[in-house]
């Protein structure tokens, strides 16, 4: 940290509105090391079948802080072949979450929050992303009962209804319009589209990072979805994933999703084919399918292995595109997985 002076945002406000204080720190005297404070910033450019992410980890009670960020350009089941990586764990606390900046080239600023961001980054190999983030919607509390009628009523219930349980003790997603530039081993690409981000916070301990499912589409500014689930690796595709919150933006308007049935093809730990049918508030319905254009693995945290890409999403002949983060739990798999030199291979194809 550059000094010994963290921001901390005001305890006392409306814990059902995300304001600019919410880019501030949340944690309290009372909060061990395992609180967290997180962004994940996507950048797509589906014409190239590029896919790139901004992905910050703040631990503001051990003073210090995580970045990844990385490039994909194809479909795979492994990191290697990602166009760029760039992976530190052992990074500097900025003084404010409202302004991330870091070593290793990455600025993120709340330019106007919590809504405006600025993203810059100049890295290795010729990689560098510079785009402005304008949230084209209010950002979306899944804790606020008349943003999401499925949230909790109580604070077990809310936690236990979201799908990363205490990393998401506060949680926001927002749709914004995304512009400006990515370039990929020295090529410059244009960025003008649609996108999604989210900010969380919460107690985060690496063991306990969930199996779950972050999914969003857009169609342009007039129609975008942002759903989460449950998974659970003991039941058979199609019937491994439970729905737990969700909305709508349509027409610069937003509705909770209240019901989604969602059942994913995979070879090995990629998905090769999204089966969505999601239920708004107003009762309509909604039939998307997804078939990935470029993703690879991705280690979030040592325990976690998460399959994450840019998918091309299909809907009533409309094209749209989007991305699935499906979060695999360490600890959960080789409990299930876990075999000596004699036993059986399981199943690799579900």
């Amino acid at each position: 940290m550059a000094s010994g002076l963290i921001h901390t945002a005001n305890q006392t406000k409306d814990p059902h509105m995300i304001t600019a204080q919410d880019l501030e720190f949340h944690h309290s005297k009372s909060d061990d090391y395992t609180w967290a404070e997180t962004y994940y910033i996507p950048i797509s450019v589906p014409e190239e079948r590029l896919f790139a992410h901004v992905y910050v980890v703040t631990r503001p009670v051990l003073g210090c802080m995580s970045n990844d960020i990385r490039v994909m350009g194809a479909t795979s089941n492994t990191e290697f072949e990602l166009l760029s990586v760039d992976t530190r764990v052992h990074l500097p606390l900025p003084e404010r979450f409202s302004h991330i900046h870091a070593p290793n080239g990455l600025s993120v600023k709340a330019v106007n929050p919590p809504r405006d961001y600025r993203v810059d980054y100049v890295g290795r190999d010729g990689t560098e992303i510079h785009v402005d983030y304008i949230g084209i919607m209010q950002p979306f509390d899944i804790h606020d009962p008349k943003e999401n009628p499925l949230a909790g009523t109580t604070p077990e219930e809310q936690l236990a209804r979201t799908s990363m349980g205490s990393g998401y003790k506060g949680h926001y997603d927002m749709h914004a319009r995304v512009q400006g530039t990515l370039k990929v081993r020295g090529v410059e690409y244009k960025v003008d589209i649609v996108d999604r981000m989210n900010h969380s916070w919460g107690p985060r301990p690496e063991m306990d990072i969930p199996p779950m499912n972050s999914v969003w589409a857009q169609f342009g500014e007039a129609l975008g979805f942002r759903f989460h689930m449950h998974l659970d690796p003991t039941r058979p595709a199609g019937e491994d994933q439970k729905f737990a919150h969700g909305y709508l933006l349509d027409q610069g308007k937003v509705y909770a999703i209240v019901d989604l049935k969602m059942s994913t093809t995979r070879i090995g730990i990629v998905p090769y084919s999204i089966d969505v049918i999601a239920t708004d508030q107003r009762g309509n319905t909604y039939t998307l399918r997804g078939q990935p254009l470029c993703g690879a693995p991705w280690r979030a945290y040592s325990t976690a292995i998460c399959w994450i890409g840019l998918i091309r999403w299909e809907l009533n002949g409309q094209i749209g595109h989007g991305s699935i983060q499906e979060n695999h739990s360490l600890p959960v798999e080789s409990g299930l997985r876990g075999r000596r030199w004699k036993d059986p291979i399981p199943a690799l194809t579900a």
